[in-house]
């Protein structure tokens, strides 16, 4: 065998796993950008969750709903606590909307979420809220969160 021919063999060979690494790296790169979506549709759901099920404190029901009939009848620590508590569920809601941006939600979870907070716009504490700290958020969500038509949230 001569030469140029074991060099042929070599350069093919060489050529060959080139095209196998990075088929390899290219199914890698899939299966972490797999992940990642699923760890932010992870962690947004956990954060709606946690936020939420604050709600489910009786101190809290009771000053959420007092809040919805009366903002002006709560005490300047009810009003704080609402306020925490309504804050932390927009930058939940920032956080989903910029995840979404970059491509991490997929859009149909995308929907479902928007979906639950803009069901929460309709609460009237939470327009109160929002136009009280609306400022806090990048531009482009408070402009997404002002142009969304607010969904009634229906208590009973």
């Amino acid at each position: 065998m001569n030469w140029d021919a074991i060099g042929a063999i070599g350069e093919i060979i060489g050529a060959s796993a080139v095209v196998v690494s990075l088929v390899y790296l290219a199914l890698q790169i899939r299966s972490q950008n797999t992940q990642e979506k699923l760890s932010a549709l992870r962690e947004m759901s956990r954060e709606l969750r946690g936020t939420t099920a604050m709600f489910a404190n009786k101190d809290m029901s009771d000053i959420f709903v007092r809040a919805n009939e009366d903002y002006s009848s709560l005490t300047d620590a009810e009003s704080v606590q609402l306020i925490v508590l309504v804050t932390n569920i927009f930058r939940a809601w920032e956080n989903a909307f910029f995840e979404s941006k970059v491509g991490n939600l997929d859009e149909n979870v995308w929907q479902g979420l928007s979906r639950d907070y803009t069901q929460t716009m309709g609460i009237p504490s939470f327009q109160y809220i929002w136009s009280l700290r609306k400022q806090n958020y990048d531009s482009e969500f408070q402009k997404y969160v002002d142009s969304i038509d607010a969904l009634e949230y229906i208590v009973r």
